[in-house]
């Protein structure tokens, strides 16, 4: 009583699918069905057997089989997206279609789907939305589909607009126009003959359109027919009589004459006519008749007014209707008619070449028009407006690209609102490229014939931008081949040359073009391409390689060539090193992560060490990574043992207790230090003593241990030279610059100011002739505060700014972004620019707290002064106790007394004499740290702060004893204009 059918397959399209796949698809389900129906009527009738079928469609990327010995592909198709398909099928009720939300997406609009909610899917995690295909939709292309979501505004398009108008005004002048809008998919060729169509309208004139479509394209004649019907004005629901009715009318009327034609129209346009037999007419005779007919009507059509006519989409068009277009475009001459047609870039005709063709590129919309376009979908809340830069750079301008990208921003939950008003509530780290833009790009993409598909997939791998010696090293083509190959993709405008000298390089005109292209390579032949290119690359730049290291990273790692791509990935960490932190810890970062594939492998283990080494000795100047630091402490250590390098060992432990001053344990920076030097010292490692002892130099200066720092300091320079090779840095700084800034620092300190001062300069200056500007920053922010110190207002400021540029150059790491920011803070200070130290203070303290604890009280220290010379003396307290605990959490004695010295001037400025007991108590805890630390430079500063408590309880002489101690003391250390500002507060 019934078949058993194993069904039947249909594999429409590339690795991809995209939007003309799932119309074809749906189209062909369609058509299936109304045959199979048919098919079962018949066999009902004539042998009494009935049987029903089921269809299911599913979009998405399939694997059809791998490429064997002998070059045979295996065209079976495997994976999720097959099974999903299958699944719509089982689900579907008899003599229906399913299909899938995937197709769904693709296809809404133009075909009729009705949504029949959720269903529980084998293999499938979450409930799937589950639609069945009713028939045809009422839209024709995506911008039927546009319209009935609501068009968006009109923007960018004025100048093509006008050039309309005046095609328009040659037409009414009797010089008939044809023009063509030409432009890649979603830049707006719809749209702009939609508006243009619709002024033609206004002003009373007749507009008939046709369009070809992308299920169409082996249909003869169906958008020359779309012309025909709009011309007679037939629609849909007219059946034949009304349909021949119409015909009639109009040409009748048209000329009397034209009766005799009517049966020709009337079997072109399928209208059965049951009076007249049917035509037995040679198909290239009825054609020319047909095409006469057109001409005479073109003319005699637009005799009182102009009229237009507008066929869209020709890249889609069919043999036959191409052929009849070109008598079209052959008509235009000498009519009042407007012929308007549109067309992707692929799209080339002969009749290109006529002196009445014009063509309008359209090209992508500028940031402002986009601007305006989000304004319209979106609104003009500021958190959107920020999104328009974004947008613009990912979409390349492409309205349609913009406007579905912010639709997905909608549907995904990022934005929340009404159209023209909607707030951005959850962050966007990259701006996501729906499915429905991607198509679009696949679609084009596969239209390709196949050697230029196969060029555009190698270049894609390359990256946006592709050199042409480099392409033509892995193309597998001859080069006049490949130059072919490009001008024909240039021509069809997937690329434009970006130069030709020293040598042509191209571009991907659209980068998200790029992307798709290299989605759509099979994994086996993208991994060959990327091997292929860090070959040629090797070959084709060899004097160039550190520069190129990155890339040749990236290619080898997506060969899936691992130890190369570590070792490239090392490389370039160790180029980029000097000169972007947190590039290199990229590299470093991705080196780690791969050795950890070639467990046991002593190269990797190498490789592994240094990396681990690396990234610690980068996290605290970038504040990143210090929460792991235990961790790639052992990793690294781990990787030391396995190839038995003890020094190794050693440079880690010295680069881990740096790391420990960002959580502000100076202690344990300064007891690793010293283990790590007197270890050094044990071995004949030259280049092991010298990085270790610069180690040890800032953990003493850390500490405030001065005098010890300066013997250490002295004992370097001695010892080791300053020339130094980089490979023998251990930290990748320059250790005698090092020494230098600590020699300078602790100088400053120990009240030889002019000497530190020198030193730190010369510590710049050296430091940027080896190209290690990074410890120029620092020495160029502690000058700031010694001048400061000094009183020198102007010379701070110099320091400061000169500071910024540095940091800026290396990439502004976050240590030397908070660093720079306090030593703003007290080059302000040192101009009485309250307001600006308070909000650069701030700043630098707020910074310290996430990446250096145990800088966040120098910081403190700057804020609490720059509240007292506010007189904001309750902050000034709160801040200062603040900066108490914060350096003594980090024993930063020096700078603890100096946070003692606010607190005792802010409460004897608040409380007067009574609080006397108070003030002297800070002032002793002040006189004891400071003089712990041997930082004599801060002694006539406090000297200051014990006059101004003997002024308050009235002792005038005792004033006048200090204030000429610390004038004294002011100039044996080398601050000339403090002396001088102390005596002129005594006359």
């Amino acid at each position: 009583d019934k078949f058993t059918g194993d069904g039947i397959m249909a594999l429409f399209g590339a690795p991809i699918a995209h939007e003309d796949h799932a119309q074809r698809a749906c189209y062909a389900a369609l058509h299936l069905k109304d045959e199979i129906a048919r098919y079962a009527t018949e066999l009902k009738r004539e042998h009494g057997l009935s049987f029903s079928t089921r269809m299911g469609l599913n979009s998405g990327e399939v694997v059809v089989g791998s490429i064997s010995e002998d070059l045979r592909m295996d065209y079976t198709a495997q994976g999720h997206t097959v099974g999903l398909a299958s699944r719509m099928e089982n689900l579907a009720e008899p003599n229906t279609c399913f299909v899938s939300a995937n197709t769904a997406a693709l296809a809404r609009g133009y075909f009729d789907l009705e949504d029949l909610g959720e269903f529980r899917v084998k293999g499938v995690a979450n409930p799937m939305r589950v639609h069945r295909l009713n028939g045809m939709g009422t839209s024709r292309n995506r911008f039927d589909v546009s319209r009935s979501r609501g068009l968006s505004r009109f923007v960018g398009r004025a100048a093509d607009l006008r050039m309309l108008e005046d095609a328009l005004e040659q037409t009414a002048a009797g010089n008939g126009q044809v023009i063509g809008v030409v432009a890649e998919a979603g830049t707006g060729k719809s749209r702009l003959c939609f508006e243009f169509l619709e002024r033609c309208r206004a002003k009373g004139m007749r507009v008939f359109e046709g369009r070809a479509v992308a299920h169409g394209r082996n249909i003869p004649f169906l958008p020359i027919l779309d012309v025909f019907r709009s011309y007679f004005g037939i629609t849909s629901d007219d059946g034949d009589r009304a349909s021949r009715e119409k015909i009639a009318g109009r040409m009748v009327a048209l000329n009397p004459r034209f009766a005799e034609t009517l049966p020709l129209l009337y079997e072109f346009m399928n209208v059965a006519d049951p009076k007249s037999p049917p035509l037995r007419l040679d198909p290239d005779v009825r054609q020319k008749q047909l095409i006469a007919l057109m001409r005479e009507v073109t003319h005699l059509s637009g005799a009182e007014q102009p009229i237009v006519t507008m066929v869209e989409d020709l890249h889609w068009i069919d043999a036959a209707s191409a052929q009849f277009l070109e008598q079209m475009v052959a008509a235009q001459s000498g009519a009042r008619s407007l012929l308007l047609l549109n067309f992707r870039p692929e799209f080339r005709a002969e009749w290109m070449q006529g002196s009445n063709y014009r063509q309008i590129p359209l090209t992508p919309l500028g940031p402002e028009a986009v601007a305006e376009l989000l304004a319209d979908l979106l609104g003009k809340d500021p958190s959107v407006v920020a999104l328009a830069a974004s947008v613009h750079a990912r979409t390349a301008g492409n309205p349609f690209f913009v406007e579905e990208v912010a639709q997905n921003l909608i549907e995904t939950g990022h934005l929340q609102g009404v159209r023209g008003n909607y707030k951005l509530v959850t962050p966007i780290d990259r701006l996501e490229v729906p499915v429905t833009v991607k198509t679009v790009l696949a679609a084009r993409i596969d239209r390709l014939p196949e050697r230029e598909k196969r060029v555009l997939q190698t270049a894609s791998v390359i990256g946006k931008d592709f050199p042409e010696p480099l392409l033509a090293a892995v193309a597998g083509l001859k080069l006049d081949d490949l130059k072919i190959t490009l001008a024909n993709l240039r021509r069809a405008e997937f690329v434009h040359e970006l130069s030709i000298y020293p040598v042509t390089e191209y571009s991907f005109k659209h980068p998200l073009t790029q992307e798709v292209a290299l989605g759509s390579l099979l994994t086996d032949r993208r991994r060959k391409l990327h091997a292929d290119l860090a070959r040629a690359i090797e070959a084709q730049d060899s004097e160039h390689l550190d520069e190129r290291a990155a890339l040749l990273a990236h290619h080898w790692e997506e060969a899936g060539e691992i130890r190369a791509a570590a070792q490239w990935h090392k490389r370039a960490a160790e180029w980029l090193g000097v000169r972007d932190f947190k590039a290199a810890t990229r590299h470093w970062s991705a080196a780690r992560l791969l050795v950890r594939e070639l467990p046991g492998d002593r190269e990797a283990a190498a490789i592994g060490v240094y990396a681990c080494t690396q990234i610690l000795n980068f996290s605290w100047r970038l504040g990143d990574a210090v929460d792991e630091a235990k961790k790639l402490l052992e990793e690294g250590q781990s990787y030391a043992r396995l190839i038995g390098d003890q020094r190794a060992h050693l440079i880690l432990s010295i680069v881990y207790g740096r790391v420990r001053t960002s959580s502000g344990d100076v202690a344990e920076h300064l007891a690793t230090q010293r283990r790590g030097n007197d270890e050094a010292a044990t071995t004949n490692d030259l280049a092991l003593q010298a990085g270790a002892a610069m180690w040890l130099v800032d953990a003493l200066c850390f500490a405030a241990r001065y005098t010890e720092a300066l013997a250490v300091a002295d004992d370097w320079i001695k010892r080791f030279p300053k020339n130094l090779p980089q490979s023998d840095w251990l930290s990748g700084l320059n250790p005698f610059a090092g020494v230098l800034f600590w020699q300078g620092y602790a100088l400053v300190m120990t009240g030889r100011l002019r000497e530190g001062i020198e030193k730190l300069q010369y510590c710049v200056d050296f430091s940027a002739s080896e190209g290690t500007p990074e410890i120029g920053a620092y020495a160029m922010g502690f000058a700031a505060e010694a001048h400061f110190l000094a009183g020198e207002a102007d010379a701070a400021m110099r320091c400061a700014r000169k500071m910024e540029a540095i940091t800026h150059a290396v990439g502004e790491p976050a240590v030397l972004i908070a660093m720079c920011k306090g030593a703003y803070g007290f080059a302000h200070l040192a101009a009485v620019r309250t307001e600006a130290a308070i909000e650069s203070a701030r700043a630098s303290m707020l910074a310290y707290q996430t990446i250096e604890r145990s800088t966040r009280g120098w910081a403190g220290v700057a804020l609490a002064e720059a509240h007292l010379q506010a007189n904001e003396l309750q902050m000034a307290i709160e801040i200062g106790q603040e900066a108490i605990t914060d350096c003594r959490f980090s024993i930063r004695r020096d700078y603890e007394g100096r946070a003692h010295g606010v607190l005792a001037r802010a409460v004897l400025r608040r409380d007067g004499a009574e609080a006397r007991e108070a003030v002297e108590a800070a002032l002793a805890s002040a006189a004891a740290l400071i003089d712990a630390s041997g930082a004599k430079t801060i002694q006539p500063h406090l000297l200051e702060w014990r006059a101004e408590l003997a002024a308050a309880l009235g002792d005038e002489v005792e004033r006048g004893m200090l204030l000429d101690q610390a004038i004294a003391l002011y100039e044996e250390i080398g601050a000339p204009m403090q002396a001088e500002r102390l005596r002129g507060g005594m006359t």
